[in-house]
């Protein structure tokens, strides 16, 4: 009983393990959440570990989104894209980005630009 419970233990901390290996956003700016009053010239995006942006698009909040380009040809930690001007509103900000461990990891950002 006692060697079931061991690999069971050492199972899901390898399990743990894993899922946290992933690459995860740590900041972001604009932050996810905020509400500006200076349209950003740029998006800066730091990740848990280096991370190959794939694809990253931009959309007022509902409307259709337009790629970012160009992006970076290499795995960054702190990501910089430009920015197109934006005109005040609601934003997401998409993207996935493959981490070191190959996994392809989603995710996205809300920001609100008013004048």
């Amino acid at each position: 009983m006692k060697l079931v419970s061991g690999l069971v233990c050492v199972l899901l901390g390898s399990a743990a393990t894993a899922a946290l290996a992933h690459a995860h956003l740590e900041k972001a700016s604009p932050a996810d959440g905020s509400v500006i009053t200076a349209a950003p010239q740029s998006l800066v995006l730091e990740f848990s570990e280096r991370a190959q942006l794939a694809a990253l698009w931009i959309a007022t909040d509902g409307g259709s989104r337009h790629k970012l380009t160009p992006l970076p040809q290499q795995p960054q930690q702190r990501i910089i894209v430009s920015l197109p001007n934006l005109a005040p509103g609601a934003y997401v900000v998409s993207w996935r980005v493959v981490g070191a461990d190959g996994h392809v990891v989603p995710g996205q950002i809300r920001f609100t630009l008013t004048r």
